[in-house]
């Protein structure tokens, strides 16, 4: 049994604890974006309120279409900033804000999750800078991210690659977690934020890496 579940844990579908193991499986179609707002909440805000505070006036800021992206979308305060998205709901944020440049980039409609995917997606990511990227993925399995779908994925390996920085929201949920499309390592970003719950074995691992928003 055992072994069993070592090799579960190194397929990603599990997560060993004390005693036992969580399922830590993928669903076949993307959660609604509505119900991932949903999932997590104070978790997603501390990290929202931690990433926030590293955004400064001035900055472009690249923001992707993750739940815990749109918390922070929510706690900006910085002014002026110039904000290049792929998401509806995340541009809808910051529509009618004055003092917002925003950006919205084109593309294929990628069914519940309000983001546009593809190659105009991409072609038009590939000719922008960001200062700052937030983004946040499916999973975060050993040193990789993964994200549900391949489009999105390579969507925010342009972004990443067109970031002078980017830093990775996560809740503590999602680590231990592989999914279908391997995003970045690890290493790709300045920092991995999420949230208090994450255990010691994350902590260790990642070390100065990982920053917990208490």
């Amino acid at each position: 049994m055992r072994r069993d579940l070592d090799a579960l844990e190194q397929q990603g579908v599990i997560e060993r604890t004390h005693g036992g193991a969580v399922y830590r499986g993928q669903r076949r179609h993307p959660i609604a974006f509505d119900e991932r707002l949903d999932q997590q909440v104070d978790a997603k805000k501390a990290i929202g309120q931690y990433a926030a505070s590293l955004i400064e006036p001035g900055m472009t800021l690249a923001l992707d279409g993750g739940s815990t992206v749109y918390y922070a979308a929510q706690l900006i305060t910085a002014r002026p900033l110039q904000i290049v998205t792929n998401s509806l709901t995340i541009a809808n944020l910051f529509a009618n804000d004055e003092q917002i440049e925003l950006l919205l980039i084109g593309g294929s409609l990628y069914p519940r999750t309000g983001v546009l995917v593809g190659p105009i997606a991409t072609t038009a990511l590939s000719n922008l800078h960001a200062d700052l990227l937030l983004f946040s993925v499916a999973g975060l399995f050993d040193d990789e991210a993964y994200n549900l779908n391949l489009e999105q994925a390579e969507v925010e390996r342009v972004m990443l690659a067109q970031a002078a920085r980017a830093v990775m929201l996560m809740d503590a949920s999602k680590f231990g977690r592989k999914s279908l499309a391997r995003v970045c390592d690890v290493e790709q970003v300045e920092a991995v934020v999420t949230d208090a719950a994450i255990s010691e074995r994350w902590r260790q691992r990642y070390g100065e890496r990982l920053q917990v928003a208490e």
